[in-house]
């Protein structure tokens, strides 16, 4: 323990006895300035006091600091040897879920045994994980694209790929990064162009003016989905050239809207694809029906089962003359989660087998 002189003495020590400060003419004289020079030391005192404890306070957080890791730090890879520490050592490594896109290195580290860095062309590589089919009869393999923001191994996509190698097909996860401010920008802005030509009928015979700013949030809008094509072809050629006879691609939430631009450029083994909570913002039923005909692709609409999207999809694609797209209603209470991986990958793994 560390003992802190007294402050008072100190005072005195350092400013000298009232002898020592001079000789006084009388006694009245001499108290006067004996009680003026204990003030004086009172008030020394206290500043010495006041140093005293900013110096502690600045040197408590250092030494806290010290001992104690930063919110958040993975300690040790997550494990306790020794069991002393029972929350992190009940967790299994599955629990390890990473919140951004970005932290693809970390993943890699986490399942190096999954790892596979793709290299898409004209675009930065990309983390996918994969599990090899656990069963001697490969049926096919399976592509699934996450959510906006999600990555790899986002806890629905870890469940549906466990769950779909045991039942023999190799399967790959793929993140999808947060879209940007910009980006969203461009969504919003070449939203409200398209609303504006569907909605003016007026101006038909006039010359179209073309906004210098509506070009850029297009081109912007078109650079993206160029990356994820690329994206998606590097994945499935990942596959083909293992020599796998089809791929089944899947996009969950808004990485459905993914899937379907980048399926006029597949290759004739995608076969299949399944949706999985869908969000088409902005793309009325027909319309999506409309874009996707004459496609040689089966489609699979799981939606959430209090949601209409599936039955007024499913009528448009009737309308249309699409005779392979199916819709499944699932509960998805609270939305796509993990606790709904295995009934997704039931019905993903029936529908893929022609059940």
């Amino acid at each position: 323990m560390v003992k802190f002189p007294d402050t008072l003495a100190s005072a005195r020590r350092a400013l000298g006895s009232p002898v020592e400060i001079g000789l006084y003419s009388n006694s009245s004289e001499r108290g006067m300035s004996v009680a003026s020079a204990e003030m004086h030391y009172l008030s020394t005192a206290r500043w010495l006091s006041v140093l005293l404890v900013t110096a502690l306070s600045l040197l408590t957080p250092v030494s806290a600091q010290e001992g104690v890791p930063a919110d958040g730090a993975v300690q040790g890879g997550g494990s306790d040897k020794d069991g002393s520490e029972g929350e992190a050592s009940a967790d299994p490594v599955e629990r390890f879920f990473i919140r951004s896109t970005g932290d693809s290195g970390m993943l890699a580290q986490l399942y190096p045994h999954l790892a596979v860095w793709l290299e898409p062309e004209g675009a930065p590589r990309v983390l996918a994980l994969v599990e090899r089919e656990a069963t001697s009869d490969p049926k096919g393999a399976v592509v699934v694209l996450a959510d906006e923001g999600q990555t790899a191994n986002e806890p629905l996509l870890e469940g549906i790929r466990r769950r779909l190698t045991k039942a023999g097909w190799a399967t790959m996860t793929l993140g999808n990064d947060q879209v940007g401010p910009s980006l969203q920008l461009a969504r919003q802005r070449m939203a409200g162009v398209d609303a504006a030509a569907a909605g003016d009928s007026s101006g038909q015979d006039e010359p179209v003016m073309i906004d210098v700013n509506d070009q850029a949030a297009e081109d912007l809008l078109q650079a993206h989905r160029e990356e994820m094509n690329a994206r998606l072809a590097s994945a499935v050629a990942w596959f083909l050239e293992r020599d796998y006879s089809q791929v089944i691609l899947v996009g969950t939430g808004r990485g459905a809207v993914v899937v379907n631009e980048y399926l006029p450029a597949a290759p004739e083994k995608v076969t299949r694809v399944a949706w999985i909570a869908p969000e088409f913002e902005g793309l009325a039923p027909g319309e999506l029906a409309a874009s996707l005909g004459g496609l040689p692709v089966e489609f699979l609409d799981l939606y959430p089962s209090r949601s209409s999207g599936g039955a007024e999809r499913g009528a448009a694609f009737r309308r249309a003359g699409i005779t392979g797209y199916k819709a499944l209603g699932i509960p998805l209470t609270g939305g796509p989660r993990a606790l709904h991986s295995r009934a997704i990958a039931s019905r993903l793994a029936g529908w893929a087998s022609g059940d």
